[in-house]
């Protein structure tokens, strides 16, 4: 069976494409690895090693770090500081 993309416009047959210029490794998908510095938690003193448990420390404190908002979000903030204005409530 053909397998056909559509590319500018027009549907191209998979076996026509020309190579990448950087072919992967290997046709299997796989997963993005990040290093994760173990830390203990400001919270509660308990070693957090992964994402997943930074995340859920920070949720069950009911606290957010900064630098994970959106750029909406600061953006807002900074022109609430610059008005001086507080921020609403919830």
């Amino acid at each position: 069976m053909a397998t056909y993309v559509w590319r500018n416009g027009v549907l191209i047959d998979v076996n026509d494409l020309p190579p990448r210029a950087h072919p992967a490794a290997s046709a299997m998908p796989a997963p993005a690895v990040h290093g994760f510095e173990s830390y203990a938690s400001p919270i509660d003193d308990a070693t957090i090693s992964s994402h997943r448990q930074r995340d859920r420390d920070l949720h069950a404190s009911g606290s957010y770090d900064p630098r994970d908002t959106p750029a909406s979000f600061k953006k807002a903030r900074d022109g609430r500081r610059k008005l001086k204005q507080p921020a609403p409530k919830p």
